[in-house]
């Protein structure tokens, strides 16, 4: 579960040799974004222990958004329909099980969002009332990446016998999950 939805984390005391240029690097960019060092190096960890050694062994990359862009672009719609779907039927499969040892509706609305908070391919909101589930996925590149998650999630949510109703422009994602 992601930590907007816990409760506060307890937190523990612990003590670690880093290496002196870390230790400057992590000092320097906590005071740059006005936060203490500890507050920065609980983020890190937090990033780590949620996406990154899951993300690493499925050997994710981590390009810059103008690189992303422009391979988008380049891309034909096909293939990204093609590479959506076979990623979309295993990787949130791998992800949620490795993360919460199932793969059903809660894990994988969480894998969504754990895309969003680490791999900052998207926005991600979500609006919960009895009836359905509206997640919403806002973004900045365009209509080949709208087509390329309308096809990942389809076949992400057809792994437990899901159909999500789904709406795209070329910014965004809507999905309605009915309960």
């Amino acid at each position: 579960m992601p930590a907007a939805k816990r409760n506060r984390a307890k937190t523990v005391p612990k003590s670690y040799r880093v290496d002196e240029n870390a230790l400057v690097a992590i000092e320097r960019e906590a005071a740059a974004q006005h936060v203490s060092s500890n507050t920065l190096v609980n983020q890190i960890l937090t990033q780590f222990s949620e996406f990154d050694r899951f993300a690493k062994r499925i050997n994710t990359v981590k390009p810059s958004a103008f690189i992303f862009r422009g391979i988008l672009e380049a891309a034909e719609a096909n293939k990204i329909i093609e590479v959506a779907k076979a990623s979309g039927s295993s990787i949130p499969q791998a992800f949620a099980a490795a993360k919460s040892g199932k793969v059903d509706l809660d894990s994988l609305v969480d894998h969504l969002r754990t895309l969003s908070a680490y791999a900052h391919l998207y926005e991600f909101s979500e609006n919960l009332d009895s009836d359905e589930r509206v997640v919403t996925l806002v973004h900045d590149f365009g209509l080949k990446w709208s087509i390329f998650l309308v096809h990942y999630v389809t076949a992400m949510f057809e792994l437990i016998g899901i159909s999500p109703k789904l709406e795209m422009s070329d910014r965004s994602v809507i999905i309605s999950l009915f309960k």
